[in-house]
């Protein structure tokens, strides 16, 4: 039976906020509420990969599995790769990768998106969400466009006139990748387009990999990178252990 690994990728060096994966929302660290909430999916195993002493040293106090990596990637899929390699995962092995930065990540959304691999036979797979209308003209929110089948036609930070954008979505920053599939991404050149819009899922696209997309289940999208995201983890992280 496939069964499947999450990587959560971590690293101090945030440019806007520096430190990040050890901020405190409310009695738990950030990367604590991120690892907390992969373990309720039905991973077989859940570890953080990280080039940080520190981070190593914080998730060992606190009962959390790491993989240590290169502090020099370029990427995060180089990294990605990286922990795949250490772990001596091979072949069909799906690897679900929850950015670390994500600490309200619905377990369903990381099942659903394990069972997206398995269905499509796909060698990578996303999420993505509705489209606010305030976020159409946003560069930092990133735009999808899904076929019937499922499969992403394009991925695009700008308006882009070849399609509806009546029908745009906003992509999420979690992917699924088998293996192999990932050791051999990280073999490519970067693109043209991916160089062009910093998105490296583009490199994939214009490799002619097909990749799959579900909708996420989850209310909450909300990535910690700035000082006001992290308040804004800290009101619904209140507002959520007051409900319960």
């Amino acid at each position: 039976m496939q069964d499947f690994i999450v990587l959560i990728p971590s690293r101090m060096e945030s440019t806007r906020l520096p430190g990040k994966p050890l901020k405190l929302i409310g009695n738990k660290t950030l990367i604590q509420r991120v690892y907390e909430q992969a373990l309720q999916s039905k991973a077989k195993k859940v570890l953080v990969a990280t080039d940080s002493e520190e981070i190593i040293s914080h998730c060992s106090n606190n009962s959390i599995d790491t993989v240590l990596t290169r502090s020099d990637h370029l990427t995060g899929s180089d990294r990605l790769a990286e922990a795949v390699n250490n772990l001596n995962l091979e072949g069909d092995q799906i690897i679900v990768n929850v950015q670390g930065d994500e600490p309200f990540i619905d377990p369903e959304d990381i099942n659903n998106l394990f069972d997206l691999m398995v269905e499509k036979s796909s060698n990578m797979a996303t999420l993505f969400a509705n489209l606010d209308t305030k976020d159409i003209a946003n560069t930092s929110v990133v735009k999808l466009w899904i076929k019937e089948d499922g499969s992403v036609v394009n991925f695009s930070r700008k308006i882009d006139d070849k399609y509806d954008i009546d029908k745009a979505k906003m992509h999420l920053g979690i992917y699924a990748y088998r293996a192999s599939f990932l050791k051999q991404f990280v073999k490519w050149p970067q693109s043209e387009r991916e160089l062009d819009t910093q998105l490296e899922q583009m490199r994939a696209m214009d490799n002619k990999e097909v990749i799959y997309g579900r909708e996420s289940i989850s209310n909450i999208h909300l990535g910690v990178d700035t000082e006001e995201e992290l308040e804004s983890a800290r009101e619904v992280a209140s507002s959520l252990q007051n409900e319960n």
